[in-house]
């Protein structure tokens, strides 16, 4: 196994395209909370909790925790959709292939994480960091910091693969050298990312 280079990937949207799913949720909950569906616009990568504070100002607490219960069981029940991104699988078989250490670092809860993982046919690796195991979520750094540990790979030599503003900040702010994959933005939309990937597998030619 290397010790000088790891891998550290976003999930959703990233390793997975979950959009469905979370649209279909989101939607739902938008309808039920009584929030505007434009209130949405730019929370990708925030953390669910992080969301509806944001969503949900002045609400107490028990109503954001009965909110988050409401929305993780939303995701975790409608999972029609719910596919690898292009060229993940073979990433991912490459990387093993090459004793290349990588895990996943998301936003999700382990309970989501593990779900859709399965839907997508991707095995769970044992070192994954959810933000069940965070006290804070991305854009700070720890997320990230906590998943260069966990695969025994100092940060600096750790890449990020992310797809949103909120990844690519946490990963910098690690700092990981980070790759942005072009999924949910464009690449002017993301001008701190140290490299852009139209698909996936591009990785491998930049880590070699």
């Amino acid at each position: 196994m290397r010790n000088d280079l790891g891998i550290l990937f976003d999930l959703d949207s990233t390793l997975i395209d979950s959009s469905t799913s979370v649209r279909t949720a989101w939607i739902q909950l938008a309808g039920e909370a009584g929030f505007a569906l434009q209130d949405l616009v730019g929370l990708h990568g925030i953390p669910a909790e992080g969301c509806l504070r944001i969503l949900l100002p002045g609400q107490p607490e028990s109503e954001v925790q009965r909110w988050l219960a409401r929305i993780e069981h939303l995701e975790m029940t409608i999972t029609d959709g719910i596919v690898p991104n292009p060229g993940a699988i073979e990433l991912l078989t490459a990387l093993d292939e090459r004793e290349i250490p990588w895990t996943i670092v998301t936003s999700g809860t382990s309970p989501l994480a593990t779900e859709r993982l399965r839907v997508a046919g991707i095995a769970k690796p044992e070192t994954i960091v959810t933000f069940s195991d965070v006290t804070n979520g991305k854009p700070h750094p720890e997320p990230f910091l906590l998943g260069a540990s966990r695969i025994g790979i100092a940060p600096e030599s750790c890449w990020v693969i992310e797809d949103a503003h909120s990844g690519v900040t946490a990963g910098k702010a690690a700092g990981c050298t980070v790759a942005a994959i072009l999924t949910t933005h464009k690449r002017d939309e993301l001008p701190h990312a140290d490299h852009h990937l139209e698909q996936l597998l591009e990785l491998l030619s930049l880590i070699n």
